[in-house]
């Protein structure tokens, strides 16, 4: 880990100082690429998300479940009751790694706060599958569930590259005049295959997860994922859209973040469009660390999105 990334504001929790510490930084590009390392890979990096669960106090259950002939599962909590409102959960992961049950704890206390349902939808990794297949799995999915909850408003949650997935979906939705989500909740997500944004270079060894490579990195994967498409096609990184006309938008994202830029850009571009949208920026926080119910700063940021959901109506 860059010393940089050991360098802590004062202001930051004594759990969050402990727990930047104490994390591994996710397996290099390389071995998610690589055939021969890549399951490894992604064991390390599913095992490390599976741990954040332990963080979790409240009672809850993870159900698989089938949505429009796609594996997903179904989150309830102790507190969920009957609303007319859903949570649809689409996981990050670089698309090489992670599952909607592996990154449960990601969606799992927004849930527990707000009382409501969610499901996570599933989609094939890579390179098992690549563009545009993520997209088409996500609207079947999102179809089934128009049809199956006529009576629920539903909320798109994506966080990293989910984020990235369920932007797309949302452009699709809109130019095919299909219902779109009520609400939309990015976390970390990130948008920009083409690594442009000035985080990249100004916060990269920064945060104790994810190195950046001044954009590099970001290419290489986005070209994993969509080989021979223009990263700038904004079915791709889907930032390089026109956003009129999506629904009303939370971002979060840590200041420790290469993402930080994406964020920022992506809010300003929905506000130009005339989008309502917010950006949160939690002081000190890293990658996802709304996986972390240990930390104060997750458990703030979980009830942010819960009062987004329940009370922005």
């Amino acid at each position: 880990m860059a010393l940089t990334a050991r360098r802590l504001g004062k202001a930051m929790s004594e759990t969050a100082r402990q727990r930047i510490h104490s994390l591994r930084a996710y397996p290099t590009l390389e071995t998610w690429m690589n055939p021969l390392t890549r399951s490894l890979a992604r064991h390390f990096a599913n095992q490390d998300w599976l741990k954040t669960h332990d963080d979790i106090d409240f009672e809850y259950t993870i159900t698989d479940t089938e949505i429009g002939d796609r594996e997903c599962v179904s989150y309830e909590t102790e507190n969920t009751i009957n609303t007319d409102q859903l949570i649809l959960y689409i996981h990050g992961g670089g698309m090489v790694s992670g599952s909607p049950r592996v990154n449960g704890s990601m969606v799992l206390p927004t849930c527990h706060i707000s009382g409501i349902r969610g499901i996570g939808a599933s989609y094939t990794l890579l390179p098992e599958s690549r563009f545009p297949t993520q997209i088409n799995q996500i609207d079947t999915v999102y179809r089934a569930l128009l049809e199956s909850h006529r009576d629920k408003e539903i909320v798109l949650f994506g966080d990293s590259i989910g984020g990235a997935i369920a932007v797309s979906c949302l452009l699709k939705w809109r130019d095919e005049n299909v219902r779109l989500p009520s609400k939309v909740i990015l976390a970390s997500p990130a948008l920009d295959g083409a690594g442009a944004s000035d985080t990249h270079v100004t916060l990269d060894g920064h945060d104790p997860l994810m190195k950046s490579n001044g954009g590099r990195s970001c290419r290489r994967l986005f070209n994993f994922y969509a080989p021979g498409e223009d990263l700038k096609n904004p079915m791709v990184s889907p930032i390089y859209g026109d956003l009129s006309g999506l629904p009303p938008t939370l971002i979060h994202v840590g200041s420790r973040e290469i993402l930080l830029g994406d964020a920022a850009r992506f809010a300003e571009k929905l506000r130009r469009a005339g989008v309502e949208s917010t950006l949160r920026v939690f002081d000190g926080m890293f990658h996802l660390f709304h996986m972390h119910w240990g930390l104060e700063e997750a458990k703030f940021a979980h009830a942010d999105i819960a009062d987004f959901i329940t009370k922005h109506k």
